[in-house]
């Protein structure tokens, strides 16, 4: 009897016990907190814009019968880059913003806070990048709501390509050598084909991992189709390139032959590819090269038409990386060998400074309609 009493007076005290753990949950799940209503904001920058002013306004959740005072202030760098390992962006940070002021009240019985003034300077020096604004809330009268407690801006600035190289019997050569070992890599370019030879090179080396147009004068790929070749062949069966019109083809492989390629940011193949350390085929001088394959003793097939945003990548390029950055990418970004951009010279824009010597130059001309993926030349 005794003992039945003490496991019932036990219960009731564990039952009044997990009743106030729940109100207390209860309540701390009703308390005020602070928190941005907007946590993401995109701003693209039109043409000649240099400066701008942003709006920065947090938030209770509920209302106070007292003033919350509230602070911002500029996140540092490492929260751009947890934000880009998190999202697989490779956003920069916004160098130039500044907080008009820092503090702001939200005034009892209401729930935002009055209007905070951020100063964006220099837009015109972010041409081509996007870039990552985070700003940080902060109380210490109330808690803040965790994940919400930073508002992102992304800051983004038309591409507009407007110089490209034309290419007709012409080539450079990629100046990497056998010491460049590759276990990953990615091959990245713009094109616009003028008209169609047998065999259209693009980019790579002959006989080891070559992207190009066409197989049709000793294979049987047809002359408009986009391959992938060289100790393994990858082609897009089926979907013939159209002239006078832009595209960004890639493709990706890694030391386990799990190849991508990609065309206007969107895979259209993922199959097994045949990868080598050695891009340069250096004992048969063929070499790595973009346009034509010079010297080759079977034809040098040339590509006729136009190429802009040459990459050579030591790393495989994720499709969002890909996709993000068709028409211009960080000249900085870890993993890039080399980058041609062809907007009026063959200079590498990359750290690595592989400027060709092997060459016949292409003629750079400017056209009246900037590139648009998918677009023509003409803009129709």
């Amino acid at each position: 009897m005794n003992n039945s009493i003490l496991k019932i007076a036990a219960v009731s005290g564990l039952g009044v016990l997990f009743a106030a753990g729940c109100q207390d949950k209860e309540a701390e799940l009703l308390a005020p907190k602070v928190y941005f209503e907007n946590v993401e904001s995109t701003i693209t920058v039109g043409d000649d814009v240099t400066e701008m002013t942003l709006d920065l306004q947090a938030r209770l959740t509920s209302k106070t019968s007292s003033d919350v005072n509230v602070t911002y202030s500029i996140a540092d760098e490492s929260v751009v880059e947890t934000y880009n390992k998190k999202y697989g962006k490779e956003y920069v940070m916004f160098p130039t913003a500044a907080l008009e002021v820092e503090t702001s009240t939200i005034p009892a019985g209401d729930v935002y806070a009055s209007v905070v003034k951020v100063d964006m300077t220099g837009l015109d020096a972010i041409s081509g990048k996007t870039c990552l604004l985070p700003i940080r809330v902060n109380t210490g009268d109330v808690p803040v709501i965790d994940g919400a407690d930073i508002a992102y801006f992304i800051i983004t600035t038309p591409v507009k390509i407007t110089n490209v190289a034309r290419f007709s019997n012409n080539y450079f050569k990629v100046p990497i050598s056998p010491l460049n070992v590759f276990n990953e890599v990615t091959y990245e370019a713009i094109i616009n084909v003028s008209s169609f030879g047998n065999n259209n090179t693009i980019m790579g080396c002959e006989g080891v991992m070559i992207m190009r147009i066409g197989d049709a004068g000793g294979g049987t790929v047809p002359k408009d189709i986009l391959q992938v070749a060289g100790k393994s062949e990858m082609t897009w069966s089926g979907n013939p390139i159209s002239t006078g019109k832009w595209y960004h083809v890639a493709f990706t492989c890694n030391a386990s032959g799990d190849g991508h390629l990609y065309v206007n940011g969107a895979e259209v193949i993922n199959a097994s590819f045949t990868m080598s350390a050695d891009l340069t085929a250096n004992s048969a001088d063929y070499g790595f090269s973009v346009g034509m394959v010079p010297r080759f003793k079977w034809g040098t097939r040339p590509f006729y038409g136009y190429m802009s945003e040459v990459r050579l990548w030591d790393v495989v390029r994720t499709a969002d990386q890909i996709k993000n950055n068709m028409l211009s990418v960080d000249p900085a970004t870890p993993g890039l060998v080399a980058y041609y951009k062809l907007n009026g010279d063959l200079n590498d824009s990359s750290p690595n400074g592989y400027n060709p010597t092997d060459y016949s130059s292409p003629v750079f001309e400017t056209i009246e309609v900037p590139i648009a993926i998918g677009g023509s030349l003409t803009g129709e």
